[in-house]
């Protein structure tokens, strides 16, 4: 079979995925697609459809909701320590300049939109027999690979054996223009190790063996899946698929609604020519129809003139309605404006579903990244540097406040010695009370200076 080969599985998850993505991405891409999300009703007449497309009305709704997660997610930095051997990822993860919470943000979007997402961890080819002074300027990278790129993939028992990667290349056409190509790179595993190679068509143009920083062949692919439940190659549905649903069936009751409004929505005269004159006679009289306006008047003999209006045609504008309900009531938290005295409570009771899927994503998110990490620190070390690596996305999604009477209940519960004066304070600090980055001794330094004193 040929290097771009699709996996069973990959037409059917990359069909939903890019109605997410369209949906993310908003009108231009949904009318770009044309009949893919709104059906032709005549096609017949090819300008009737021009427009019915044009004045459809598409609503934000899934965009909305994505970077409303996304400002959930990082609200908050990501919690990070690295060794000095790899400090450097924290500002550059990907070699050209992108810091690592900005690489993390767009694995987790990724994630979020497409269900799963890939990190590949690499290194630059180094020439057998160099020394380490010669090599110290090579540095492993972390590089993405969104879902579409993704296109085959195999497991041999615990063991991923071989992943197919699409990618793009930029072939320089002249002195002022370049051409982008494709390519396949192939991750495999083999007998002697993890082998890449890079297809150009045809042609291998690439064929390594990457090494560990004792010189050693990899025993396995450091290339890690993201997915919106698990972090294994199989494709998770994408978290706002149904969302983005709604949100195109709510763009096809819009073009329903616009071109009812503009066909029929005006008022129409109606003449009525009564018994005296022919039909015949009326058209010689007018034959360029009735000039109609509060400028210009008419006349007839025997008739009467009179308007025509069509009632409203609710049903479109109750579908939308129901629609925007639906997308409501499973995430999209932002077609409704509400009030900013919300309680907590209320606000994590109506998006539990919503931070369930967010709290999953996160936590995939953190492992897979962390792992990542561990892969880029075995590339540039000999040492076992995996208990000095953390990484962990923010969980909090909602700013957590105290009210007067939870502050009151509190102290009771600590002047009865039932929580430690450290526990309150930890409570304080995540509820807004104390500055996150103050500490105890700190505190405990300021009251004793201070006194009792106000």
């Amino acid at each position: 079979m040929p290097v771009n080969t699709i996996h069973d599985t990959y037409a059917a998850h990359e069909k939903k995925a890019r109605r997410v993505r369209d949906a993310v991405a908003g009108s231009d891409a949904i009318k770009a697609r044309g009949t893919v999300y709104l059906r032709d009703p005549d096609p017949t007449d090819p300008a009737r459809y021009k427009d019915y497309k044009e004045y459809a009305q598409w609503l934000g709704v899934t965009k909305r909701t994505h970077d409303g997660m996304m400002g959930a997610v990082f609200r908050k930095a990501p919690e990070m320590d690295l060794p000095a051997v790899i400090q450097y990822l924290i500002d550059d993860a990907d070699g050209s300049g992108m810091s690592l919470t900005q690489f993390a943000r767009g694995a987790t979007s990724k994630t979020v939109i497409n269900g799963r997402h890939g990190i590949l961890v690499d290194y630059p080819e180094a020439e057998d027999g160099l020394t380490r002074e010669q090599t110290q300027g090579l540095r492993a990278t972390l590089r993405h690979y969104a879902s579409e790129s993704i296109i085959n993939w195999r497991r041999a028992g615990e063991d991923m054996v071989l992943i197919v990667l699409r990618e793009t290349y930029d072939d320089v056409v002249d002195e002022f223009s370049i051409e982008q190509k494709e390519q396949f790179r192939v991750l495999s595993l083999d007998s002697t190790g993890y082998r890449q190679r890079v297809y150009r068509g045809e042609d291998l143009v690439a064929d390594i063996y990457p090494r560990m920083a004792s010189g050693d062949y990899w025993s396995l692919i450091p290339f890690q899946f993201i997915g919106a439940v698990n972090n294994d190659e199989v494709p998770d549905n994408p978290l706002l698929l149904d969302i983005a649903d709604l949100n195109i069936g709510h763009y096809r009751n819009s073009a329903d609604l616009e071109e009812s409004s503009f066909t029929v929505g005006q008022p129409m005269p109606h003449v009525d020519i009564g018994e005296n004159t022919s039909v015949q006679e009326w058209k010689e009289l007018n034959p360029n129809g009735i000039r109609w306006g509060s400028r210009v008047g008419t006349q007839t003999k025997g008739g009467k003139v009179e308007l025509v209006q069509v009632e409203p045609n609710t049903l479109p504008d109750k579908l939308m309605e129901r629609k925007e309900a639906q997308m409501l009531s499973i995430g999209a938290k932002l077609i409704e404006q509400r009030g900013g005295n919300e309680r907590e409570e209320a606000v994590l009771a109506r998006t539990g579903a919503e931070t369930a899927t967010l709290s999953t994503v996160a936590d995939n998110v953190s492992d897979g990244l962390e792992n990542c990490l561990e892969w880029a620190a075995m590339f540039m070390s000999t040492a076992d540097l995996h208990e000095q690596i953390t990484f962990k996305l923010n969980q909090e999604f909602y700013e957590r406040t105290a009210d007067p009477q939870m502050v009151t209940a509190r102290i009771m519960e600590l002047d009865r010695g039932l929580i430690a004066k450290k526990d309150y304070r930890d409570w304080r600090r995540k509820t807004g009370g104390i500055a996150p980055d103050r500490t105890d001794e700190e505190i405990d330094d300021e009251v004793q200076a201070g006194g009792l004193a106000l």
